[in-house]
């Protein structure tokens, strides 16, 4: 039997847990998603089983951003003009290009200043329109499974309503990290747990 599978990528939270996590990078496999953003599809279909079609890949972001606000001291700062902010919007434009894939953008709300005098930012919109796809690939049958890359407490209600119209919820992992990366609370709602090794992807890409 054959099953249409949907990738769900929480990028943010993905970048953090995976390619950003000092523990992988011991490994001295270090993927550089901004230069390589072309090939990330490939890292996300490589968990993928012989007998799983891909559907589409739904990469959930937020814009970078570009406002200019004022910082403690008085001055100025556009945000349009920083490097990062450059570099996310390219990252994105890129990624947008490959095949199966399809973006879903929030946006970055400001929250002021940290400690150390760091812009603090939070992402906006972007777990409900993840929720909102899970929702209508479940109701509409568009696939028979979906897998999940994130590890949000947040998407526990869209996984469960997955599994009540039908769906089976597959969790990656990385077996450098095990599966105690994932929340027992997401678990409970997935069918399966998926093992991969970082550094075998890492050598695909």
């Amino acid at each position: 039997m054959e099953y249409r599978t949907a990738i769900i990528v929480d990028w943010e939270n993905v970048r953090k847990r995976i390619f950003e996590n000092p523990q992988l990078r011991k490994t001295g496999c270090v993927i550089d998603y901004n230069l390589r953003a072309k090939d990330l599809p490939r890292f996300f279909l490589a968990f993928l089983e012989k007998e799983e079609l891909p559907y589409r890949i739904f990469i959930y972001t937020a814009e970078p951003f570009r406002d200019t606000i004022t910082k403690p001291d008085g001055s100025f700062i556009d945000f349009s003009k920083q490097p990062v902010v450059q570099k996310a919007g390219k990252f994105i434009r890129d990624i947008s290009l490959c095949d199966l894939t399809a973006i879903r953008k929030g946006r970055l709300a400001f929250r002021g200043w940290n400690s150390q005098g760091k812009p603090i930012f939070v992402q906006k919109k972007v777990d409900m329109l993840i929720g909102l796809d899970i929702a209508h690939l479940a109701y509409k049958r568009l696939v028979e499974r979906i897998l999940v890359f994130s590890y949000d407490l947040d998407i526990q209600p869209a996984l469960r309503i997955a599994r009540l119209e039908g769906l089976q919820v597959v969790l990656p992992i990385l077996e450098e990290l095990g599966t105690d990366a994932i929340p027992e609370e997401l678990i409970e709602h997935s069918d399966f747990v998926r093992l991969r090794k970082y550094k075998d992807l890492c050598k695909n890409l």
